[in-house]
């Protein structure tokens, strides 16, 4: 079986991953396989379930081996209970596109879960104050200023999914250098793709090593994206508000991967990292003016904020 980057680690899998990059590395921290049928489970803990798409739905349960996410196309993915071995059953529609976007979507979110990690839905780059991360739902520009910030001298740590390694300085694992555009912002970046359909993104993954980083860098902050009153943007591309450590702790459920399939008893691990995430680093709301051509003024006020090297934490 192939081997792949991703997450800080090795993925050995029986499916097939171009997007990746193949991994030397001997031994995985996860290995994907495929089987025919999926066991059926006793005494299963439902935790959430969550649209995907108008026709597709996700539901996740526990029990006692570890955790199964259920999709209504691309099948059944169970996950052990220390998050390294993954088993997946073929569902009605099992697209390959479809279910690598699930692998390395919730799959792999919930695989780092059980390891004791935090996974975040955002972009992020490092830079030289720290990696900071760009967090909201979609259609707020996470991935334009994340390519825009690596164009500009940073590194795109990853796009999507932001596991955190929590700590007294939490760390941002690499996650998949793959970027998501719409077509005028991949115009804006000349990095449109030919057969690209109306109303799907540009999906741009051929970055030069010196625009990614492959390793765990220490988070500075988390940025929760929303638009700029119009008549604050005529002064301002950007204005951060930070947030107290409650109101970021609830923010940060509310951005978490699988935030709304951990229910039950796993909403409280999930709000305990949660907590712990938001005392270690600062958590802005920060209101960007709309438009592509504030992107550069916008990249420019984040630079000023971080763009300098970083103090090192000294343990006490």
């Amino acid at each position: 079986m192939p081997d792949y980057s991703i997450f800080g680690g090795c993925l050995r899998s029986e499916i097939v991953f171009p997007e990746l990059r193949e991994s030397s590395d001997v031994a995985p921290n996860w290995i994907l396989s495929a089987r025919s049928n999926a066991p059926s489970l006793e005494a299963a803990e439902s935790l959430g379930e969550l649209e995907v798409t108008p026709t597709c739905r996700v539901r996740m349960s526990r029990h006692a081996d570890g955790y199964r996410l259920v999709y209504d196309d691309t099948g059944i993915y169970d996950v052990s209970r220390d998050g390294r071995r993954i088993a997946w059953t073929s569902g009605p529609n099992p697209a390959p596109t479809a279910v690598r976007a699930d692998v390395t979507g919730r799959v792999l979110a919930t695989a780092l879960h059980a390891a004791g990690l935090l996974c975040l839905h955002g972009s992020a780059v490092a830079l030289p104050g720290g990696t900071i991360a760009f967090l909201a739902p979609k259609f707020h520009g996470k991935s334009t200023l994340a390519l825009a910030l690596a164009r500009a001298g940073g590194r795109l740590v990853t796009d999507d999914v932001l596991p955190v390694e929590l700590g007294q300085e939490p760390q941002a694992v690499p996650g998949v250098h793959q970027v998501k555009l719409w077509d005028d912002t991949a115009r804006l970046f000349g990095v449109s793709r030919d057969g690209v359909d109306a109303g799907e993104k540009h999906l741009v993954h051929d970055f030069s090593e010196h625009l990614v980083m492959s390793e765990r860098s220490p988070l500075a902050a988390c940025y929760l994206l929303a638009p700029l009153p119009s008549d604050a943007a005529a002064e301002a591309a950007a204005v951060r508000t930070k947030l107290g450590d409650m109101a970021s702790a609830l923010a940060l459920v509310r951005q978490a991967t699988l935030g709304a399939l951990l229910g039950g008893g796993e909403a409280a691990v999930l709000f305990d990292r949660a907590v712990s995430l938001a005392k270690a680093v600062p958590v802005y709301r920060l209101d960007v003016a709309p438009g592509l051509d504030r992107v550069p003024a916008t990249v420019a006020q984040l630079l000023s904020w971080h763009g300098a090297a970083r103090t090192p934490v000294v343990a006490a």
